[in-house]
């Protein structure tokens, strides 16, 4: 018996997939190459999902698809890039949900509106936010990182990729909650963050697990702990947080493919069919098990739900951190 509920729910989209692959008369009719807009520099995890996906569609389209990096400002830049495309489906954009459910709140004066400006096609994969030190600082476990600010408050400084970054958010809810001169420290991409890491120049890092999961099982990083609600089989030596002794907190990163609002929805549905079947065949599920992310799937509807209700579980946390993006 299958007790996996996101595999339940990537079969379930799948059972769906064939009328909607078979008859993509629409997306088959356009001669326009599709582009799909990225919110991070090459080379993140991101842009190697976004790249495996978008050869799924090239093969399954017969259509060419090329993935270009729109980084900065957290994911505005792509975002705008978006937008000023036309709506039929040629432009997509390989977002995580930071830069979609939760960047306007960040902002006292968005430059997007998330109803009225995109439309969440499908949800690819996920990760959750882990703390990670550099084996040299000593720190073997999440409670020792946390008597170490104790001891030495410069040790709280902990690098995240954005300042608008789920990282960044638990960040100050366990600060609060401990009593810590717990920082986040805001990089210019996960990149720098993790060369700085290396070179035992920043404490800690709280970033998705995918950024270091290879350092950790190499012995060059330390993964203390992640936010998911519980171990993940890709790492099953890394405690949740709450394992750690510091429940209540979860936060996880999907990663997912976004249009722009009008697509005409069967070809919304041809695009989630086409990345369900993908994130169901061997080869691409292990390729992102090494990375360290987890395939999800689903419908446009699915993944419309799981943003909003992203949106409205952050939202009182953001307003509360009084984090902002243009303070």
């Amino acid at each position: 018996m299958n007790h996996n509920p996101g595999r339940r729910r990537l079969v379930a989209a799948l059972a769906a997939a064939p009328a909607l692959v078979g008859a993509p008369a629409l997306v088959r009719a356009q001669s326009r190459m599709l582009t799909i807009f990225l919110t991070v520099p090459p080379g993140t995890s991101s842009d190697t999902l976004a790249r495996m996906l978008g050869d799924r569609l090239h093969s399954r389209l017969n259509r060419t698809v090329i993935v270009e990096s729109k980084s900065g400002a957290g994911g505005l830049v792509a975002i705008q890039a978006l937008k000023n495309q036309e709506a039929d489906g040629s432009y997509l954009m390989m977002a995580p949900n930071s830069a979609v459910s939760l960047l306007p709140l960040f902002s006292s004066k968005p430059t997007f509106d998330l109803d009225k400006d995109l439309q969440p096609v499908v949800e690819c994969a996920s990760a959750p936010t882990a703390f990670t030190v550099n084996p040299a600082s000593g720190v073997a476990t999440m409670a020792e990182y946390v008597e170490s600010v104790r001891k030495s408050p410069k040790q709280g400084s902990i690098g995240v990729p954005s300042p608008v970054s789920m990282g960044a958010l638990v960040i100050y809810q366990l600060g609060k909650q401990l009593n810590l001169p717990l920082q986040a420290v805001p990089y210019r991409g996960g990149a720098p963050l993790l060369a700085d890491l290396l070179g035992n120049q920043v404490p800690c890092s709280g970033s998705i697990l995918p950024d270091y999961l290879e350092m950790h099982r190499a012995g060059k990083l330390r993964v203390l702990a992640h936010c998911s609600d519980k171990r993940s089989p890709l790492a099953p030596d890394i405690p949740t947080l709450a394992e750690a002794g510091y429940p209540g907190y979860v936060a996880v990163t999907s990663f997912g493919l976004y249009a722009k609002a009008g697509i005409p929805a069967n070809v919304a549905a041809d695009y989630a069919a086409i990345v369900n079947e993908a994130l169901a065949s061997a080869p691409v599920v292990e390729s992102l098990h090494r990375m360290g992310l987890v395939p999800v799937g689903g419908t446009p509807e699915q993944f419309k739900a799981k943003v909003l209700a992203d949106r409205a579980r952050w939202a009182p946390v953001i307003k509360e951190s009084g984090i902002r993006m243009d303070s």
